[in-house]
C-alpha cells in the first residue's frame, strides 16, 4: 500500500504511569494490565505464533485486568484472523457455486471487513497503552484513529480565541522510548491511509461501486486489494509492536522493584510514586525514590 507523505505536527506531552498499569492482588503487583495485542497479531500473520482468548479471569483485587482495550483486543485479533482465513480461502476458490454478482458481493464484504478491522485493531492497541498513563481516559475514549494521530489540544479549544495547537497521542506515547520518529515518518504515515480509506470505504454511506465482472476477475481483485493492505498492515503492526514490548518491559522491571521494596517493608502511605516512562525505578532508599507529595 502507497502512503502519502504527510509532516506531523502533534506535540507530544510528557507522561506518567498510573496505578492501573498494574494487575494488584490487595498490595502486591501480579503482572502488567495489558497484553501484547500487536505483537500477537504480527506473529500470526506471520505463522510465527497463535492468537489466545483471555486468560482465566480472576477478580479485580485478586490480579484480574481491569483495562477494557485488552479485552476488546483480544476480540478483535480473533475476528480479524477469521476475515484473513475466509478472504484467502474465497481467493482461492471457495464457494465455486457462486456467480459474477455472488462473487463480486464476496469481494466487497471480505475486503471492508479487513479494511475495518485494520483500523479498529490499530485503535484498541494504542487505547490499551493510553490506558496505563495518567493521561484521562475520557481524553481518548471516543477517538477514531486520525484523532489519536493528531488533534487539537483540548486545553485549548476551551479558551475563547484562542488556536489550539495539535497534540498526538501516539507521539506521546511513543516519544520516551525515542520511537516517535519512526512513527511520525512511517507507521503514522500508514495509519492515515487506512483511516481515511476506512472512512471512506467501509465506515460511513461510501463504498466501492460493484463492478461485475468473471468469478476469477473478482477473487484476482480480492487477493491483490487484501495481499496491499494487509502488508501495509503487518508492516504498521511492527512499530506498535516495538512501543508495545518497550512498554511492557518498562512496567515489568518497575513492578519487580516496587514488589521488592514493598516485601523490605515499605509502608502503604510511603508508596506514591512517580513512574517516569523510559526511567529505571531504583530503590536507593525511601527519600530518594522519585516520590509524589
Amino acid at each position: 500500500m502507497k502512503t502519502k507523505k504527510r509532516e506531523w505536527h502533534g506535540i507530544h506531552h510528557p507522561w506518567n504511569y498510573h496505578p492501573q498499569a498494574f494487575r494488584w492482588s490487595g498490595e502486591m503487583i501480579v503482572g502488567v494490565n495489558l497484553l501484547p495485542i500487536a505483537t500477537d497479531m504480527r506473529a500470526w500473520m506471520m505463522q510465527k505464533g497463535h492468537l489466545s482468548l483471555m486468560p482465566d479471569q480472576e477478580a479485580p483485587d485478586k490480579g484480574g485486568f481491569t483495562n477494557p482495550y485488552t479485552i476488546s483486543g483480544v476480540t478483535l485479533s480473533l475476528l480479524m484472523s477469521r476475515v484473513i482465513n475466509q478472504s484467502h480461502a474465497y481467493a482461492h476458490g471457495a464457494e465455486p457455486s457462486h456467480d459474477e454478482v455472488d462473487s463480486e458481493i464476496e469481494r466487497l464484504r471480505l475486503y471492508n471487513e479487513i479494511l475495518l478491522y485494520s483500523a479498529r485493531l490499530s485503535e484498541v492497541a494504542i487505547k490499551q497503552l493510553l490506558y496505563c498513563t495518567q493521561i484521562p481516559e475520557s481524553r481518548y475514549r471516543r477517538m477514531a484513529l486520525g484523532q489519536l494521530l493528531e488533534s487539537p489540544c483540548p486545553s485549548c479549544k476551551l479558551e475563547n480565541g484562542k488556536e489550539p495547537h495539535l497534540v498526538s497521542l501516539i507521539g506521546t506515547l511513543a516519544h520516551p522510548y525515542h520511537l516517535c520518529l519512526e512513527f511520525e515518518h512511517c507507521a503514522m504515515d500508514h495509519m492515515d491511509l487506512v483511516n481515511k480509506l476506512r472512512n471512506s470505504q467501509a465506515a460511513h454511506s461510501g463504498i466501492q461501486e460493484l463492478n461485475i465482472r468473471t468469478p476469477e476477475i473478482s477473487r484476482a481483485d480480492l487477493q491483490e486489494e487484501c495481499n496491499d493492505l494487509l502488508n501495509g498492515f503487518l508492516h504498521m503492526l511492527s512499530h506498535v509492536e516495538d512501543l508495545e514490548q518497550s512498554i511492557l518491559q518498562d512496567l515489568e522491571d518497575k513492578a519487580n522493584t516496587i514488589n521488592l521494596i514493598k516485601i523490605n517493608g515499605l509502608k502503604p502511605e510511603q508508596c506514591n510514586f512517580n513512574l517516569i516512562p523510559g526511567e529505571k525505578f531504583v530503590d536507593q532508599g525511601v527519600s530518594q525514590l522519585n516520590k509524589v507529595n
